[in-house]
C-alpha cells in the first residue's frame, strides 16, 4: 500500500473519534456505502541506517564513516482513501472501532480535484526535499562546512529570459558577492536603477551580463527570474529510499547521517524511532499522523521514540506500553537524547509526551 504524507499541523487527528455525530454519520456511511474519509494506519518502518530493497539508505562516499550498534528508524503513515481510490462504509465503521487507526475527513488531507498522480508527484519533491535539508542540517550540526550558490532555474517574465539562461550561476549583482538565493534577492530589491550588471557563471566560463530590473508582482525590483540554491558538500550523501514520500523522514535521515559521520554508536545498542520535518538550521516540525507512526514503531520493536514537539499533546493516552516518547524541538536536542540513553544518563528530566 502506498505511503501517504499527511499535512503536517492537521487539526483534525481522530475527528471523527471527538465528534458528537460520529454515530449518525457512521451509521449513514454503512448505508450509502461510499466513506469521504481517509483510513489512516501504521506504515512501514524503516531503519536510516539500513538497507531498503537490497541497497543502504543512507549512501556517505568521500569521507570515513563509521559503523553503528543502534538502529534509528523513519516512521510512516499508511493511508487508505487516497484520490482517485473510495473505502466502504463497512472499513470506516471498522478503522472507527480501531483504537490504532484514524479516520479523516478526506478534504483535511487532500485539496479538492487533487488526482492520485498529482498526490504522488508532490509526495516524491517533498521527500526529495527532506533528504537535501536532512544533510544540510546534519552538517551544520557537526559544523563540516560546505558551499552554497545561486542559480538561475526558470523565468517568471520575459524581461531577463534573453539575457540569463536557466543554470546560469550567479556570482555577483551590481559589485556585491552573492553567497546565496537571499543574498542576490537582498541585492536586487537594494537595486534603485532599470538596469544592472551581474557576473555569471556559464559552462565553466564568466560572463558579465546587463540585466533588466522592474517592479516585481509585489511593486519591489525584480529581475523576473526563479532561482534556487545550489549545495557543494566535501564530500556525497546519496539516499536510497522507494515509495515513501512526504517531509516528516527529515529528523531521522539527519540523525542516520550524524550517526555515520560520527565514531560509536549515537543510541548506543538501543531500538530509536521517530518522525519530524526539518530545516537547514535543525529545527524540527510537526507531522501528521503521529498516534499511527508510534504504534507503528512499537510494532516494530522500537523503546524510544523521539516526537516533535508541537505533536506531543496529540499522543495523551496514546502512547503505546513500553514505548518511551521524548519530545525534542531541534536536531541537537534529539541528538542530546540519544546521547544521554547511550551514556545510560539519568533522562529524569528529559521532557516526554503522553
Amino acid at each position: 500500500m502506498p505511503v501517504t504524507p499527511v499535512r503536517p499541523g492537521r487539526q483534525a487527528q481522530r475527528w471523527m473519534r471527538r465528534s458528537s455525530a460520529a454515530a449518525t454519520l457512521l451509521s449513514l456511511v454503512a448505508i450509502v456505502g461510499f466513506s469521504p474519509f481517509v483510513l489512516e494506519a501504521p506504515g512501514p518502518v524503516v531503519n536510516t541506517l539500513g538497507e531498503w530493497s537490497g541497497k543502504q539508505i543512507v549512501q556517505i562516499s568521500g569521507t570515513k564513516t563509521y559503523p553503528s550498534q543502534s538502529r534509528l528508524d523513519l516512521t510512516t503513515v499508511s493511508a487508505q482513501g487516497r484520490p482517485g481510490a473510495s473505502i466502504s462504509g463497512l472499513e470506516t465503521i471498522a478503522a472507527w472501532l480501531d483504537p490504532v487507526r484514524d479516520i479523516v475527513p478526506r478534504e483535511y488531507q487532500y485539496p479538492a480535484g487533487t488526482t492520485a498522480e498529482e498526490q504522488t508527484a508532490q509526495s516524491a519533491v517533498q521527500m526529495s526535499s527532506s533528504q537535501q535539508l536532512a544533510t544540510l542540517a546534519a552538517l551544520n550540526e557537526l559544523k563540516i562546512d560546505y558551499s552554497t550558490s545561486t542559480v538561475i532555474s526558470g523565468f517568471a517574465t520575459d524581461a531577463n529570459s534573453k539575457v540569463l539562461k536557466e543554470n546560469d550561476t550567479v556570482l555577483e549583482f551590481n559589485g556585491a558577492k552573492i553567497s546565496d538565493p537571499a543574498s542576490l534577492q537582498q541585492a536586487v530589491r537594494a537595486s534603485t536603477e532599470e538596469s544592472a550588471t551581474a557576473t555569471v557563471l556559464r559552462d565553466g566560463k564568466k560572463q558579465e551580463l546587463k540585466l533588466n530590473v522592474a517592479a516585481g508582482q509585489d511593486g519591489k525590483p525584480s529581475l523576473g527570474v526563479m532561482i534556487s540554491a545550489d549545495f557543494k558538500l566535501p564530500f556525497t550523501i546519496d539516499f536510497a529510499i522507494e515509495n515513501i514520500g512526504g517531509p516528516s523522514a527529515g529528523t531521522m535521515l539527519a540523525l542516520g547521517i550524524i550517526d555515520e559521520l560520527t565514531p560509536g554508536s549515537l543510541a548506543g545498542e538501543r531500538h530509536v524511532a521517530g518522525t519530524g520535518t526539518i530545516d537547514t538550521e535543525g529545527t524540527i516540525g510537526a507531522i501528521g499522523g503521529i498516534a499511527q507512526k508510534v504504534a507503528g514503531a512499537r510494532d516494530a520493536g522500537a523503546t524510544v521514540f523521539l516526537a516533535p514537539a508541537d505533536n506531543c499533546a496529540e499522543l495523551a493516552g496514546r502512547v503505546p506500553d513500553g514505548l518511551d516518547v521524548y519530545s525534542v524541538s531541534t536536531l541537537k536536542e534529539a541528538r542530546g537524547v540519544l546521547q544521554q540513553l547511550a551514556d545510560e544518563a539519568d533522562t529524569a528530566g528529559l521532557k516526554r509526551c503522553g
